[in-house]
């Protein structure tokens, strides 16, 4: 009994992790006598916020060690420093903080409420802290302490904005959780629902000191689990303006931007990314600019920007998809010799907690079986359309059809790219005849072509107003089993299936 509850501890951590980050900030209308934000600590929060962590780590040594704002801003520089670092020796050196952090701000003033407040989002930190170093169990248990530290929280002081705010954002992931895996969440004590979590979050919006932080949340989340337009991607924009100079903001933006298809746009907010020294360095912007070099076809470009990141960053996280990319880009240079050197490394080191690393890993054990790579075509139409140059991709697809590929799983790839090329270029009946295709040939393998071609399906007939058959196909991606994209896409069609009322 006890390894099912590991079990479903790590898997709930795996489905709601992604997001706690983003869950920091709180309200500065403070009344209790411990807790006391001053407009010190206030200035030090927006700092390390704002990722100018020495900034922020020197406006504390103004103030009170004990002043329990003070504890839970060194705690939140703390955790932008090790997510970023990944640095294994300053981990295991800052372990203790957790509990000495809690444990301090627990004895003050129960009747405010900030005690539970604090701690609740103490704990939120190191479960993120704890996924990125491998320790999901661990990270669980955080996330249920927290939670119910909230709701708590919530029952005793309804207006408090600040719970209101990060349950909004753990409401909506727990919401996400596919039908067939809500026994868990519930059994753990974890209530969701997205339309409660957004609500929550709106409201939020409207306060003058959680507004940024809340709309801030609800753009990621839009992005990373339900639907983003171009209505909302015109309102980030205007966000990342108005806060010119919030590098943590601008990361988010870029990162949404490139997931979305955006490329020029995310080469533009790249030009706009704060540079100075006094901003913490992140070497996820290489990452960023090499992204952007691959999917305009600059090859050498992008190689020089993936090897930077490798050289200035010395954690795992990403490590396997970077070399997956450096492999693409020697393929497609016919270099071949370092194709060989960096597929090869794709299994040397890295942990697989982030998709594409884990997709990475699956590209090479798959090689390893087949001794096949991918079609060179497939992978230019892949990347065209990942940059969002759908024309150039149209036009590609237009020298290729089923019959240029030998092999099924080739055949599916085909019909699902060009599926979301006319998707992208709102010919939906044309893109809904490649979708089925797809998922036809796909049958019983475990691509991921098939379940996203499903979603896909969802969100057309959704858009046309076939509400039962977006329903049966939303089911359908739901339950495609072992495919590397299950958990965004299973939070992707169950989000769906709430908005349309199921």
């Amino acid at each position: 009994m006890k390894s099912r509850n590991i079990h479903i501890i790590s898997k709930t951590t795996r489905i709601i992790s992604f997001l706690l980050i983003y869950s920091l900030q709180f309200n500065n209308n403070c009344n209790a006598a411990d807790f006391d934000f001053t407009p010190n600590l206030q200035k030090a929060y927006s700092e390390v916020f704002k990722l100018r962590v020495q900034a922020g780590r020197e406006l504390l040594t103004k103030e009170n060690p004990k002043n329990p704002f003070r504890i839970y801003v060194e705690d939140f520089a703390d955790m932008a420093e090790l997510i970023n670092s990944e640095n294994e020796k300053q981990y295991e050196k800052l372990l203790s903080k957790e509990d000495e952090r809690l444990e301090a701000i627990e004895d003050l003033d129960e009747k405010s409420p900030y005690n539970r407040f604090l701690r609740a989002e103490i704990k939120l930190h190191w479960a993120l802290i704890k996924i990125r170093f491998g320790h999901e169990v661990k990270a669980g248990y955080n996330v249920i302490q927290a939670y119910k530290l909230l709701e708590e929280n919530q029952k005793l002081f309804p207006s408090f904005l600040p719970s209101l705010k990060s349950l909004g954002c753990l409401h909506v992931l727990i919401g996400s959780v596919p039908d067939k895996q809500r026994w868990i969440p519930k059994l753990l004590g974890l209530r969701g629902n997205i339309q409660l979590g957004m609500n929550e979050l709106r409201s939020a919006a409207k306060d003058k000191v959680w507004g940024t932080e809340a709309r801030f949340c609800t753009t990621f989340i839009q992005a990373y689990v339900l639907k983003y337009d171009a209505k909302q991607n015109t309102e980030m924009l205007q966000f990342v303006d108005s806060q010119s100079d919030n590098m943590n903001i601008n990361m988010v933006a870029t990162a949404i931007s490139l997931k979305d298809n955006r490329t020029e746009q995310a080469i533009e907010l790249l030009k706009k990314t704060p540079k100075d020294a006094n901003y913490l360095y992140f070497p996820i912007f290489e990452l960023y600019k090499a992204e952007t070099q691959l999917f305009k076809g600059n090859y050498p470009q992008a190689v020089s920007s993936y090897q930077t990141y490798l050289r200035n960053f010395k954690g795992q996280t990403f490590l396997k998809d970077t070399h997956y990319k450096l492999f693409l880009c020697h393929w497609l240079l016919g270099d071949e010799k370092k194709t060989k050197l960096y597929l090869s490394k794709i299994n040397e080191g890295g942990n697989t907690i982030a998709e594409s690393d884990k997709a990475a890993q699956k590209f090479y054990e798959n090689f390893q079986k087949t001794k096949t790579l991918p079609s060179k075509a497939l992978v230019k139409l892949r990347l065209l359309f990942d940059g969002g140059y759908f024309e150039e991709a149209q036009q590609e697809l237009s020298t290729l059809s089923e019959k240029s590929f030998t092999n099924t799983k080739d055949q599916a790839e085909f019909n699902y790219r060009a599926g979301r090329i006319f998707q992208k270029l709102n010919q939906l009946d044309k893109a809904i005849s490649y979708f089925e295709r797809s998922v036809a040939i796909t049958g019983s393998q475990e691509w991921s072509f098939a379940p996203n071609s499903a979603l896909q399906l969802g969100y057309i007939q959704q858009q046309k107003g076939q509400k039962n058959k977006a329903k049966a196909h939303f089911e359908q991606a739901i339950a495609y089993k072992n495919h590397e994209y299950k958990t965004s896409i299973d939070n992707k069609a169950r989000a769906a299936l709430t908005e349309m009322g199921y």
